[in-house]
């Protein structure tokens, strides 16, 4: 049955379909049963057809990108779950990957320094208006933060 229906998967219409599956959340085994086959028969698609692999995965790009931006929005608003999970994503030890060059990690390691201080800002300014007495002296804490990562020093 799935016999040469690759073909109509190939068409553009159809590219942009599954990639709007993708981008919408469906796993490889909704998808496969939208299009009438076996998951292991949409594997074999991608592993052999680049324009469907590449519409997947075009998806998923989306779909992260999408998520990641709403995290990033509730993260800049103050919340601190939000945060935290921003960090433990982004700012995780990514930079001593062994495939990086030594300009890389520290282009990587300056990000991080950047994440946390605009995390850490982000949870003063939440605290100042719960406590305005405190703003003064944090201040200064937060003003080093900042100049320290657009320094590009080292912690």
């Amino acid at each position: 049955m799935a016999q040469g229906m690759y073909k109509e998967w190939l068409k553009p219409e159809n590219l942009i379909l599954l990639q709007g599956w993708k981008r919408d959340g469906l796993t490889d085994e909704q998808i496969a049963k939208n299009i009438g086959v076996n998951v292991r028969t949409l594997w074999k698609w991608k592993a052999k057809y680049g324009q469907i692999q590449q519409a997947l995965k075009v998806g998923k790009q989306q779909a992260n990108f999408i998520v990641e931006n709403k995290l990033f929005e509730k993260a800049r608003k103050g919340n601190t779950t939000a945060m935290i999970f921003w960090l433990k994503n982004n700012w995780r030890d990514k930079y001593n990957d062994s495939q990086l060059s030594v300009e890389e990690r520290d282009q990587a390691k300056q990000r991080a320094r950047k994440l946390k201080a605009e995390a850490d800002l982000a949870e003063f300014q939440a605290k100042s208006v719960a406590d305005p007495d405190s703003i003064e002296d944090k201040t200064i804490i937060i003003d080093d933060i900042t100049k320290e990562s657009d320094d590009g020093k080292d912690d």
